[in-house]
C-alpha cells in the first residue's frame, strides 16, 4: 500500500478544515473500500506473478476455465468481466502467449473463435487454486461469517444503487 489509511484520514480532515467538503464519512468509507480492495489483489498478486498474471489475467483465465471444455467468446467474457473488448484483446494476447489459453476457429466463421484452455490452463488451475483459495481464506478471517453476511448485504446494496 502507497499511503497509509491514516494519512487519508488526515488529508480528508483538512480538506475539511479548509471547507471543500462535509462528506467526510462517504469520503472515507469510499477510499477505505479502495484500499482495501487494493490490499486484497496485492497479496493475491503475489502468486499470480510467479505464473505471469495479475489479477485481471486471472479473471478473463477463469472464465475461461469456467467454460472449459466448450470454450468462450472474447465478446463474452467482456460481457462477463466488464473489461472492455480493447482489454480483453490484449489479456487474451498476454494468455495466448503464456500456453494457458489456445483459441479455436469457429466452424464456418473465420472471423470468430472460441477461448479454451490448454494443458498448461488446466494444470494451472489444479495446481494453483488451493494456493490461491488458501490466500483468499487467510484474508479474510479476521472477520466473522455474521460480519461477512452484513458487508455482503451492503456492498450489494452500495453495488445496486450506485448501477441505477
Amino acid at each position: 500500500m502507497a499511503i497509509e489509511i491514516t494519512t487519508v484520514e488526515k488529508i480528508i480532515h483538512k480538506f475539511q478544515s479548509r471547507g471543500f467538503s462535509a462528506k467526510y464519512d462517504e469520503i472515507y468509507l469510499t477510499r477505505l473500500l479502495q484500499f482495501s480492495t487494493e490490499a486484497l489483489l496485492e497479496n493475491l498478486n503475489e502468486i499470480y506473478k510467479k505464473h505471469q498474471l495479475d489479477d485481471k489475467l486471472f479473471a478473463v483465465l477463469l472464465v475461461v476455465q469456467w467454460h472449459h471444455p466448450e470454450g468462450v467468446k472474447p465478446s463474452q467474457i467482456s460481457e462477463l468481466t466488464n473489461f472492455s473488448r480493447v482489454q480483453i484483446t490484449r489479456f487474451v494476447d498476454a494468455l495466448v502467449a503464456n500456453d494457458l489459453v489456445a483459441r479455436k476457429q469457429v466452424p464456418n466463421d473465420r472471423r470468430s473463435h472460441w477461448l479454451i484452455l490448454t494443458d498448461k490452463g488446466s494444470n494451472f488451475f489444479q495446481k494453483q487454486m488451493p494456493p490461491i483459495e488458501k490466500k483468499i481464506v487467510a484474508a479474510w478471517q479476521v472477520i466473522t461469517a455474521e460480519e461477512r453476511q452484513q458487508l455482503r448485504t451492503i456492498l450489494h446494496k452500495l453495488l445496486k444503487h450506485i448501477a441505477q
